[in-house]
């Protein structure tokens, strides 16, 4: 959930259409917005390129044929599952607006792979081009000769778009794509070139330097001496791809900023101030739902390495043994980045840090909350460190940090620079520092909580960093004595022992770290002090507080739990009784009924409306709380129509107490619906027979949600329809004179984020 997060939106693929709500009891239909069809084209390795490549059966063959081809907005390029080609693939053309072209795959089997085997700069890539998606490929860029040395690393990436026309160019999507073993050559930013190393590079600046690795947005000039205006990239997304030993990194963006010899300065990517007008950075940036990893490469450095971005989200991304840092932002405004797992960082390629998160130089609004990191070499460094860029601003909140080896918070704060750290939970057995670093900015901790195994950890003590409230295991010996209003005793964690599951490649295990949730009757339950617009929300997504006050740590007491959940397998077939298992069920006239699909040991229920009946609640099939949940609850099902008659049916559907509808998510007609405030949107499509997983994500703190589809992200921050304390009701039905049948099953409502559930 994108908590307190008020950016504008990307556009969604799909079409927004709106129409306002005239009953509450009745939906209409908005008007579908027209979009162009576009050709759809496919590449087998069997084709032949004198095909006219328009369907299965003569398919073209060859990368050159797709990128000598202009395509036009709507176009889909589609690959045959199974096979392989060596070399680049680079179509032409730019999409528009609702009409973008696709790059995908067709068939069964392994995903068709595209390898640049280090003779091409980037094994796919795009240039000065907009309006593109790409999903569903392998992709590499590794020399085939190997690198051990580092000395056949180059200037290579797996995905590498690019732009340098002084133009926006708009929505660039990257979904389910698989890219590995891209041998990137490691430039830093400073250091010395005595240090310098076969493939190892240092004191490049900023332009030459890491723009290798896995997936990269860059942008340049075509004369360094004449830059004319800067490109930006607008609405960029990754998600639910696996990036790995990719060196440098796993994803990057970088904005121009003119500083390598003979350049002429522009500041476009590198800004002198906060408010400095030269500063021209991508917008709406999302990487969501990844996993990242640098395990078998021993050049991999940072895992996200955001820069020269304004308006950013890094959300439910696992990162897994990169080198240097997790997630680093530098150069970059309104970042948020939360609920991501990171995991195993350590040193590489000279880099001299081994963080999970780093809010690094030039940054500004930067939110780090909810995430889970754990066995790293450094917890988390606050990184605003450059003497001649006194500025900064990043709030550090409700993160679990377990298992750090070398720092736990580490700080390197330059004058003008404002870290705002609290509620975080640092526990640790093997470090020897706990706040550590040189600090002549302002950092102010208030109710983090402290636990070491180490009777004397190190925490720094000095003006400007401000303790007020922290709780510290008794254990330790080195409390700052400047923290007058400290908190001592046993944390009495639920199981401070834990060794996992950990997130891998099917996802973030955030719940996990419910294991450093603390039990009634710990000292540091109600101890917390009040933190003005702290979001409401805890790392689990609990109400803040629960009791007289906050709790000093990430979590409100006690562990997040499942509030309800059914497969209905166990369920005898045939009509399903009102009041089974806690189901409000209605049927009048119509029908709903446990049936065998899509198997008899798979069971769903199926509501099926020919006749008027039920009234407003019509057929309805729904959960009641009579203690409304609050804070942020899942709400996950699988949901299948398969009728003819395609009736609106709510899919689901969320009230207040109040019976009033707040959160409405419909099947109708082909169209998949949700309502944005009282605005009803076409969010994509249906096909009827196929089954689609459905995962809202509803703040009733911050009255927003987020919707899912199949695990892809349709809606981010949708506003209620109207204010909704808590959840009383979530119903799946059709009432009026809708008609139609829809299977319903795995529902399952719970407490807390949707990843990692």
């Amino acid at each position: 959930m994108t908590v307190n997060r008020r950016l504008v939106s990307r556009a969604t693929a799909a079409a927004l259409c709106a129409l306002a709500v005239v009953l509450a009891s009745i939906v209409l239909i908005p008007a579908q917005r027209a979009f162009a069809a576009g050709t759809t084209y496919y590449v087998s390795a069997t084709g032949n390129d004198s095909n006219a490549g328009t369907s299965t059966s003569a398919p073209w063959r060859s990368l050159s044929k797709v990128n000598s081809k202009t395509f036009q907005p709507g176009d889909t390029i589609r690959f045959e599952s199974g096979d392989s080609w060596t070399g680049q693939l680079w179509p032409k053309g730019s999409g528009i607006d609702g009409s973008p072209i696709a790059i995908d795959s067709y068939g069964t089997g392994a995903k068709p792979k595209i390898a640049g085997q280090g003779t091409v700069g980037d094994a796919v890539r795009l240039n000065n081009q907009q309006y593109w998606e790409i999903r569903n490929l392998d992709v590499s860029n590794a020399v085939p000769t190997g690198t051990t040395d580092g000395s056949q690393l180059g200037d290579f990436r797996g995905i590498g778009v690019h732009g340098d026309n002084g133009q926006t160019l708009h929505h660039f999507v990257i979904d389910s794509v698989d890219v590995h073993d891209v041998t990137g050559e490691v430039k830093w930013v400073g250091g010395s070139t005595a240090d310098n190393k076969p493939g190892i590079t240092f004191a490049q600046g900023w332009d030459r330097s890491k723009d290798t690795g896995g997936i990269a947005f860059l942008t340049g000039v075509q004369d360094i001496t004449a830059p004319g205006a800067p490109t930006v990239l607008d609405g960029i997304t990754v998600e639910n791809s696996t990036i790995k030993n990719t060196s440098f990194s796993g994803i990057v963006t970088k904005q121009y900023a003119g500083d390598a010899p003979g350049a002429v300065f522009t500041g476009w990517g590198k800004r002198a101030t906060a408010t400095d007008p030269a500063f021209t950075p991508y917008t709406n940036v999302t990487f969501r739902g990844n996993y990242i990893t640098q395990a078998n490469t021993p050049y991999g450095c940072n895992g996200i390495y955001l820069t020269g971005v304004r308006g950013g989200l890094v959300e439910g991304n696992v990162i897994d043994r990169v080198g240097v840092s997790g997630v680093e932002t530098n150069m970059a405004d309104s970042v948020t980045v939360q609920h991501n797992e990171i995991m195993g960082t350590h040193l590489s390629s000279g880099g001299a840090d081994q963080n999970a998160l780093d809010p690094d130089i030039g940054t500004t609004n930067q939110l780090f909350q909810y995430n889970y990191l754990h066995d790293n070499g450094d917890g988390v460094l606050l990184c605003g460190c450059n003497s001649n860029v006194k500025f900064g601003s990043v709030v550090l909140r409700y993160n679990v940090i377990t298992g750090s080896t070398r720092w736990n918070l580490h700080m390197s704060q330059t004058t003008g620079t404002v870290a705002n750290v609290y509620n975080n939970t640092f526990a640790n057995t093997n470090s020897t520092s706990m706040v550590t670093g040189g600090v002549s900015g302002k950092v102010t901790l208030t109710d983090n909580l402290f636990v070491s195994s180490q009777s004397a950890p190190e925490f720094k003590q000095q003006s400007t960093i401000i303790y007020n409230n922290n709780g510290y295991s008794s254990n330790m010996t080195t409390v700052p004595t400047s923290d007058a209003a400290r908190k001592i005793g046993a944390p009495m964690f639920v199981d401070p022992s834990v060794t996992g599951p950990y997130g891998d490649e099917n996802g973030t295990r955030l719940g996990t770290a419910a294991n450093f949730a603390l039990q009634s009757g710990s000292v540091f339950v109600d101890a917390g002090a009040t933190v003005t617009g702290n979001g409401g929300l805890d790392y689990a997504g609990a109400l803040v507080p629960i009791g007289n006050g906050p709790e000093i740590g990430a979590f409100e007491r006690g562990a997040p739990n499942i509030a309800f959940t059914d497969t209905f397998d166990g369920r005898a077939t045939g009509t399903l009784a009102d009041g089974t298992n806690g189901w409000r069920v209605i049927s009048t006239n119509n029908d709903v009924s446990v049936v065998e699909t899509p198997s008899a040991t798979d069971k769903s229920v199926r509501l099926t409306r020919t006749v008027d009946g039920g009234g407003t609640d019509g057929t309805n099939l729904a959960r009641l709380f009579s203690t409304p949940m609050q804070g942020v609850v899942t709400i996950d099902t699988q949901v299948m129509r398969n009728d003819t008659q395609a009736g609106w049916f709510g899919l689901p559907y969320v009230y207040n107490a109040s019976g009033t509808q707040a959160v409405s998510v419909a099947f109708a007609r082909g169209e998949i619906h949700a309502y944005q405030g009282t605005t009803d949107s076409v969010i994509g499509t249906y096909t009827n027979g196929k089954w689609y997983r459905v995962t809202l994500t509803v703040d009733t703190v911050n009255q927003r949600f987020d919707l899912d589809i199949d695990g892809h992200r349709v809606l981010t921050d949708a506003a209620f329809r109207t204010s909704m304390p808590g959840i009383a009701k979530v119903a799946w039905y059709s009432n009026g004179g809708e008609r139609g049948a829809v299977h319903v099953n795995d529902v399952r409502i719970s407490r807390g984020t949707g990843f990692g559930q």
